[in-house]
């Protein structure tokens, strides 16, 4: 008989993280409210938007989702340092399914650390599947995911590998000012440290470069792994989504995916080469495209901002592209994931949010038909902008 996990137990309702970090005097209102607007505009977790705009550090983050959750906590950095015999009890699969990483195993427990501490139903399927009781660990989003990079090979999008740059810079740059002191100082142990957030929160907060200051790094493109790809199938919805379905979808969204989805779904049945990309200051990266039998996500595309960009002219000219595509390295990249060549025509409209330049809308098509439904399309951009807003407002509501 499969243990009885103990979080299978009703839970009190948890304190808005925002709201702990506040009340530990880590940020205020505006930083808090910076990072919402990250967060609802690049997704992921509302720390790792924290980490990467350099208003707290992993340690504290960590300390902050202990007290928040009410899990145990360890420090982030020792998740790099598993031993082979723990990795060894879950399966690559498993790992990249659910997003896990194991950290030690003690009689029936096992300490893990995962993305989706909230998901009951998650745990409560490891538990089952591993034969063991699962003790959820406080990490940060990023840390989990070098971790499922390191140990189960998963590709990271390039956002996560210039998150990390910047937190090795720091530490660099940490030990340079103070090369004797450590923040945790530990006696050697024979077993891993597993607390419950009874660590005091640290107060040195250095200022890091924020989001688009550095540009992501243009090497050669790495194979997707089949585990690392996310589609949002539509097969089965072959009937046409029309403007009012749009508008109401926009109206009221969950999430970042919730509107880049309702567009492209929208738009794929008169456009198949369809897509949106997200805005770094220096490159524009994939996000959302249509494909033959859905939506796909492709967050490894990453294309310079160069003036013989069609995104770089639309970023410079603050203005939107109608016309033959340029015959360019950068172009052909977009190019090469529908799998077309020149000649081709392309509509490129910017999307911007709080005065923010934060996605592209890519349609490849017949150039008549691209220009009949120029109006259309810009006023989907649009509401796009405003349900940005609408997302940005409910989460700084929910905040608190």
């Amino acid at each position: 008989m499969n243990p009885t996990n103990k979080l299978s137990a009703s839970k009190t309702p948890q304190r808005p993280l925002g709201e702990v970090l506040r009340t530990a005097g880590l940020i205020n209102s505006e930083q808090l409210d910076e990072a919402i607007e990250y967060q609802c505009i690049y997704g992921g977790k509302l720390g790792t938007s924290l980490i990467e705009l350099g208003l707290i550090d992993e340690n504290q983050l960590a300390i902050a989702l202990s007290k928040q959750l009410k899990h145990h906590f360890i420090k982030p950095d020792l998740l790099m340092n598993v031993s082979s015999s723990v990795l060894d009890l879950i399966p690559k699969e498993t790992a990249l399914k659910y997003l896990v990483v194991p950290y030690h195993k003690e009689g029936q427990k096992l300490f893990v650390a995962l993305n989706d501490t909230d998901k009951i139903s998650c745990i409560d399927e490891l538990s089952s599947l591993l034969d063991c009781t699962i003790v959820p660990l406080a990490i940060p989003e990023i840390r989990l995911m070098l971790a499922l990079k390191k140990y189960y090979g998963m590709l990271l999008p390039p956002r996560y590998e210039t998150i990390a740059g910047q937190m090795n810079r720091r530490m660099k740059a940490a030990h340079k000012v103070a090369p004797k002191q450590q923040l945790h100082k530990e006696k050697p142990q024979t077993t891993p440290r597993v607390e419950f957030g009874t660590e005091p929160f640290a107060t040195d907060i250095s200022a890091w470069p924020l989001l688009g200051d550095t540009p992501y790094p243009h090497g050669e493109e790495e194979e997707e792994d089949e585990q690392d790809k996310l589609y949002y199938d539509r097969s089965s919805q072959k009937e046409e989504t029309n403007i009012a379905d749009l508008l109401q979808k926009l109206a009221n969204p969950q999430d970042r995916e919730d509107i880049a989805k309702a567009i492209i779904s929208h738009l794929k049945v008169d456009y198949p080469e369809c897509a949106l990309l997200m805005v770094r200051k220096e490159a524009a990266t994939g996000w959302l495209a249509a494909v033959e039998n859905g939506i796909k996500r492709f967050e490894h595309i990453d294309i310079p901002l160069k003036d013989n960009s069609v995104f770089g002219l639309v970023a410079t000219s603050h203005s939107y592209y109608l016309g033959p595509m340029l015959d360019s390295r950068e172009n052909h990249i977009i190019l090469d994931f529908f799998s077309t060549s020149l000649p081709q025509n392309v509509l490129v409209l910017p999307l911007t949010v709080q005065e923010r330049l934060v996605s592209f809308l890519y349609i490849q098509g017949n150039l008549d038909a691209l220009e009949k439904q120029l109006t259309k399309v810009q006023n989907i951009v649009e509401k796009a902008e405003m349900s940005f807003k609408l997302l940005i407002l409910k989460n700084k509501i929910l905040s608190t």
